[in-house]
């Protein structure tokens, strides 16, 4: 005989079924909103971070004494440099002018002021290229901005994403949002 051993009764069982449902019920919305706030986080310290680079960049141009432009300065990740020391492309991809003018330039920028760890970015020719794609910032270019769409939460048509863009002439970098087509 098994004295000693018994199971939970239906009363107890419903209890902390009941419990439980009262705990997800007011638990799930307050974690319902952490995926919406892990994407604002991610895009404001991107969008920081490329502030930063630029303003560490145009720094380091003042300090070197303010060298020829579109020349590398110290192998700092091969970028070239306009009159007024703010990056616009690569070195190896000169076209002869002091401003950005393809979306490849945009891309090379993203790249080398964040540098290793940055988070992934494709160039494309048209606003209409951005939607679909999977990278966590696309990359359309109108001389001299370059703007980064963060397209990680999302990438559909008719979805409002937020966007960083870099005016390679006076390195303000600003944010702002657009309705994708």
């Amino acid at each position: 005989m098994y004295r000693g051993y018994r199971g939970f009764t239906i009363i107890e069982l419903v209890v902390v079924i009941i419990l439980l449902g009262i705990l997800a019920a007011t638990a799930l919305p307050r974690f319902m909103g952490v995926t919406d706030e892990a994407h604002q986080a991610v895009f404001e310290g991107v969008t920081g971070s490329f502030q930063t680079g630029v303003s560490l960049y145009h720094a380091q141009w003042i300090a070197q004494g303010q060298p020829v432009p579109n020349t590398q300065i110290l192998n700092f990740n091969n970028l070239r440099v306009d009159a007024d020391g703010y990056p616009y492309g690569l070195v190896d991809r000169s076209s002869g002018t002091s401003t950005v003018t393809t979306s490849q330039d945009c891309e090379d920028i993203f790249e080398g002021v964040l540098q290793v760890g940055a988070p992934s970015v494709v160039d494309v020719a048209a606003l209409s290229n951005v939607v679909g794609r999977t990278e966590d910032f696309v990359t359309v270019q109108a001389t001299p901005l370059c703007a980064y769409y963060y397209t990680a939460e999302t990438s559909l048509s008719g979805a409002t994403v937020p966007m960083v863009v870099y005016n390679s002439a006076t390195g303000a970098v600003i944010t702002s949002t657009q309705v994708l087509p």
